[in-house]
């Protein structure tokens, strides 16, 4: 067997589609198939069922170890290609959207190519927690900043960079903005705006609510933390939203003070446990944790 057809073998399983693991390899669909059949005669085993495309038993016994065999070989080949010390052109993080612009604003000042020219590009990709351990796992992104995933799964690692809350905003008009304070129990009399409830964010928010007895009125429920403030400066109504995130702009909202209000959410940089990560994708992830590490805002 050969790299390719274990590349080949992992996107068909993946895609559960001939065609689509074809067009995605740059192959034709007779080449996949011949790939595919070249392996199980090899093998002595047959690896798909062909009529609704998905793995046989033996298949699925095999999957894991093609995959780890083309992480050793990644691996290697970039064990290799350390030697000429190479520098890294472009680092990518993907990051949940609520804390990508927080995130943005410091990894930034840190990547500035202008102050140090061989600082390598910055690309940040948002997504939920669950297209992030994807992404981790496909290896689209270096490495990933989210709230606590649990359970951890086992091909990550993380980093505690800091611990973050959920602060109340209200309109600036608001009666509560003149007061400064309110408890959980008015929370429950007003009307609320949260995240959609496929976000991190929203399940984090729903673990409050549960473990202060608010019972809230939710009158919206949205996917950015920028459309939830816009809307709560609109006077639609108050929210919780992530504290780092109130530090792009408060000031088309007002922070209000939940008394007996205490809890914190560790924010993680995780990244891949077994794949193989040069001397210098090393110092930066080292780097960037240090970036946070004397920063607590709970």
């Amino acid at each position: 067997m050969n790299e390719q057809q274990l590349t080949t073998f992992v996107e068909v399983a993946k895609k559960r589609n001939f065609r689509q693991a074809a067009e995605f390899l740059n192959l034709t669909q007779p080449a996949v198939s011949a790939q595919i059949r070249t392996l199980e005669d090899e093998l002595g085993t047959t690896l798909f069922y062909r009529t609704h495309v998905r793995l046989t038993p033996s298949g699925s016994l095999f999957y894991p170890y093609a995959r780890h065999i083309l992480d050793l070989i990644h691996e290697s080949k970039s064990i290799l290609s350390d030697h000429k010390e190479s520098p890294i052109s472009t680092l990518t993080i993907g990051a949940l959207p609520s804390l990508s612009l927080a995130i943005l604003s410091r990894v930034t000042k840190y990547f500035d190519r202008e102050m140090n020219p061989s600082s390598p590009s910055l690309r940040i990709l948002t997504s939920s927690s669950e297209q992030l351990i994807q992404q981790l796992s496909e290896g689209q992104v270096d490495f990933g900043i989210s709230y606590q995933i649990e359970p951890i799964p086992s091909f990550l690692e993380s980093r505690t960079l800091f611990l973050d809350s959920f602060s109340l905003i209200v309109p600036n008009h608001h009666e509560l903005a003149k007061v400064g304070f309110c408890s959980p129990r008015q929370l429950s009399k007003i009307p609320f705006i949260t995240f959609a409830p496929s976000t991190t964010e929203r399940t984090l928010i729903n673990h409050l609510l549960k473990q202060f007895a608010i019972q809230p009125t939710i009158v919206m429920e949205l996917s950015s933390v920028e459309e939830i403030k816009q809307c709560v400066a609109t006077g639609y109504g108050v929210a919780l939203i992530p504290t780092i995130s109130l530090h792009s702009d408060h000031s088309v909202v007002t922070r209000i003070r939940v008394t007996s209000f205490e809890h914190s959410f560790p924010v993680l940089l995780y990244l891949p446990a077994q794949r193989y990560q040069s001397r210098s994708l090393k110092q930066l992830v080292n780097d960037i944790s240090g970036i946070y590490q004397v920063e607590n805002e709970s």
